[in-house]
């Protein structure tokens, strides 16, 4: 195949490793935000977002494997003439890379439209840690290092530790503070020094505090009042933003591939792409394609020629970028 315009192989080679680092980055992204996103799930809620993940992950995967052959493919192809079987080749390709990027686009959407789905997952699963809280361990860890790493409290906002099962309730033997609640030290602020200083375990405040209590009685100004559900929103929503911008630079550089692909295929059509002849002349009688080094002269030979004992003429052939590899082709009457 001839290169139909200058420099033709690097721009479909950048084209085509575009594609792959676009998997790559699809990749990488969704295992950081996984890691992320099950820093507030359950094992179950955990294992049930990895099944969303888990197409958004085979598109990556597929789009780095496939545009990575389709490299090596290309390469092969530009050392060979433009063939029926080379057409057909490069409409099945391109055809198998429509599915890949509908499948998946579809993939993203359909974890677009999940996003309910987690998010109720996310408040049950949170619900039942606050529940948890000194019956587990392991929910304990992960609600004291979910609130300090991310500054929240709660799950929706800080009153939600005082609604659990195991909390006091106003009307028992609970000293009822205004503008104070009880919860965990996880929820102080992390500039509020006075939140941990005057509330730790032998302190002269928390010494008059009912020893029922599982909590301390912590100020409502020392601690964060935002719940931790909100930011699991905003980090599920700023992910799938990040994967539609993904999706469509993928769908565009398709696009820009299948244009270009359909362009050099017509170009091998209609001529040789160096001097815009056609494969056959103004009566429609076939040309041969004859190859010769860059630094030999083009003779054109026709019938009366061959029948004359006049040597034809030399030409010489007009072409814009000559290359040591891609020689120019020299015509001849048959």
């Amino acid at each position: 195949m001839r290169e139909p315009f200058r420099k033709a192989s690097v721009y479909i080679t950048l084209l085509l490793i575009l594609e792959a680092v676009i998997g790559l980055v699809i990749v990488i992204v969704t295992a950081i935000y996984q890691s992320l996103l099950t820093g507030y799930l359950a094992e179950t809620e955990s294992r049930m977002l990895y099944g969303f993940l888990f197409n958004i992950y085979i598109f990556g995967i597929q789009l780095i494997v496939t545009f990575l052959c389709s490299n090596s493919m290309w390469n092969r192809l530009w050392c060979r003439r433009c063939t029926p079987n080379v057409r057909l080749l490069l409409t099945v390709w391109l055809f198998y890379l429509c599915v890949i990027i509908a499948s998946g686009v579809a993939a993203v959407w359909n974890f677009y439209r999940s996003v309910d789905v987690l998010e109720s997952a996310a408040e049950n699963s949170l619900i039942r840690g606050i529940d948890m809280y000194y019956s587990c361990p392991e929910w304990k860890l992960l609600w004291d290092g979910l609130q300090m790493r991310r500054q929240c409290c709660g799950v929706r906002t800080y009153k939600d530790w005082m609604n659990a099962d195991w909390m006091p309730r106003p009307d028992d033997n609970c000293t009822d503070i205004a503008g104070s609640v009880l919860a965990p030290y996880a929820c102080c602020k992390r500039d509020s020094d006075r939140c941990f200083a005057n509330y730790m375990p032998g302190s002269e405040e928390i010494s008059h505090t009912n020893s029922r209590q599982p909590f301390p009685t912590l100020s409502v100004e020392y601690i964060n009042t935002n719940g931790c559900l909100p930011v699991y929103s905003d980090t599920l929503w700023r992910y799938i933003y990040i994967l539609l911008v993904l999706a469509m630079l993928s769908l565009k550089v398709l696009i820009l591939l299948c244009c270009m692909t359909k362009y050099i295929l017509h170009r091998q059509n209609v001529g040789d792409g160096c001097d815009n002849v056609g494969l056959t002349d103004e009566e429609g009688r076939p040309l041969v394609v004859v190859k010769y080094p860059c630094n030999v002269r083009c003779i054109t030979i026709g019938e009366d020629d061959l029948a004359s004992d006049m040597a034809p003429d030399v030409n010489y052939c007009n072409c814009e970028e000559p290359t040591e590899d891609r020689c120019n082709a020299g015509y001849y009457e048959g």
